[in-house]
This record gives C-alpha cells, structure tokens and sequence, in this order.
C-alpha cells in the first residue's frame, strides 16, 4: 500500500503548481454532478494531506497563533498547501460552471463517458490498496449504497438559509468523500441550479451561508476520517471503492437518453481518455511516493 501525507504519515512537498493543478482539477470535477473531488485528491496523491492538514485544526488552533505567530500556525495547518489548493479550486468551480455545463447540455453524453471511464479506472487504482476481504465486505456495502445514492429522486428542500447551511455542511461531507459528489448532494436537495447561479451571481449572502456550511463540514468530519484512516486504513478503502464502484450509476452516459448506436465510438474515445488520465495521475503520485518534492 502507497504511503501518503495524513494521520500518522510524514510529509511531502509538493510544488506549488502541482498543488494549484489538482486543485483545479478537483474544482472542476466538483461542478459536476456525479464526480467527486475527492477521487481526483486521492489519484493524484494528496488525499491524506488533505485530510490530515483540515483535521489539524481544533480549538487549540487560535492559542497557536497567539502564542506561537503567525509562522507556527501556518506550519502546524500546512496553509501553504491548503491555500494553494484552495486558489486552484475556486478557478476551476466557475470555470466549469461557466463552460463544462453548457458543454453537458449540448455534448452531454461524451462528457459523462469521459467522467465514466475517469471513476472507473479510480475504481481499479483505490481498490488495489485495500484487500479482498474488506473488499468483499464493506466494498459491497459501500457499492450498494452509492447505487442507491445515484438513483434517489431530487429532492425540493427549498432554499431557505438554514436548509442552505445543512446542504453545506453535506455537501462538504460528500467533497471529501471519494465516490461522493457535492455537486449531487446539491441536485438531491433541488440547490444545484440556485447554488450554481448563486455563485455566478456572486451572491454574497447566499454564498456566505452555504460556506459556513462547507467549512463546519469539512472540519468535523475531516478528523474522523484522518481517525479512521489512520487506524483502520484498509477498511475505509475498499469502503471508498464501493462507493466509486456505486457511484458510476450516475454516470452512465445513456441513463437519461437511452442507448444510441450512433454515439458509442466517441463515448468509448471520451471513457479511454478519462481513464488514461488517472493513469497519468497515478504515475505523478508513484514518482512523488518515491521523492521529497515532486509535482
């Protein structure tokens, strides 16, 4: 099994355009329904970073900073990484929304092939890490609930600010989760559409209610997971698998047009692409597993 940054783990540097380009990468992925930013951490590399560097913060952050400075404290909570990370994520959610969607409206069945292949080939690079009794037991669990997951009925919670907050605090729940989408959570709830115009619209009273949401979230759940994995790291891995295997119900490029002939060669070209890239990604974090600052 690849080490990796996180609970009970030593550190690796990464480059910071390497940092900014998963963080877009997971941006992007996260604007869309059914992908989850998650796989992309976890492919790329920096999934236990990422999990360890938010569960680092507790109530003892603010004493950090006041006693130790400002250096101390962006040490202690690798800010570097997180805000480097971040940046690239809040280029890469609008972007998408701006142009990936529209592309789903026109083009929608390559796109969701390409993402296909992208969390089936995820499913095959996570799976290896864990081991076929956990695999046979939690990894089924795991599929079946991202199966029923992928096909629950949109939801019409409305949009109230404290339903906003939950959808949060949800949504960065499934963010963090390979195999779970936030993008989806928000369809779920019926908020996909007025999040997304929310954020192109630059609501700030909306946005602000829904961030407050996300980084309750995070936080809170961030630090059971770094327990779990550190703990019972095998286990939460074929768990994950499950859920991406589950998750590629909502992905199946026909599920809402029905099968057409005439689009399989291209659809097949767009799996084969999304897979080769977590081939690619899996390269990059086999070379940084073996180096102190890789990409």
């Amino acid at each position: 099994m690849n080490d990796a940054t996180g609970a009970g783990r030593s550190p690796v540097r990464h480059s910071r355009p390497g940092v900014f380009a998963r963080g877009l990468a997971m941006g992007m992925a996260e604007a869309v329904p059914g992908v989850s930013g998650g796989t992309i951490a976890f492919v790329s590399g920096i999934y236990d970073e990422l999990v360890g560097s938010i569960a680092s913060f507790s109530h003892t952050s603010a004493s950090t900073l006041l006693r130790d400075g400002w250096g101390a404290f962006a040490r202690r909570h690798s800010l570097g990484f997180l805000g480097v990370l971040v940046a690239g994520m809040a280029v890469g959610l609008p972007l998408t929304l701006w142009f990936v969607v529209g592309l789903l409206e026109s083009h929608g069945v390559y796109v969701t092939g390409f993402f296909f292949g992208l969390i089936a080939a995820s499913v095959v690079h996570v799976g290896r890490q864990s081991n076929w009794r956990w695999l046979l037991t939690l990894g089924l669990a795991g599929a079946l609930g991202g199966i029923v997951i992928g096909f629950l009925d949109t939801g019409t919670a409305g949009q109230q600010p404290s339903v906003i907050f939950i959808a949060g605090a949800f949504a960065a729940t499934a963010w963090i989760l390979p195999g779970l989408s936030g993008a989806f959570v928000l369809v779920m709830l019926g908020l996909y559409e007025p999040m997304a115009k929310a954020l192109l619209a630059i609501d700030l009273p909306v946005l602000a209610t829904f961030s407050a949401g996300l980084v309750i979230g995070v936080v809170c759940f961030s630090k059971f997971l770094a327990w779990l994995l550190d703990r019972a790291r095998p286990a939460v891995l074929a768990l994950l698998t499950g859920l991406m295997t589950g998750s590629l119900t909502q992905l199946w490029p026909w599920r809402e047009t029905g099968f057409s002939d005439t689009a399989v060669a291209g659809v097949v070209g767009a799996m084969v692409v999304g897979a080769l890239l977590v081939g690619v990604l899996g390269i990059v974090s086999a070379r940084r597993d073996g180096t102190t600052d890789e990409p």
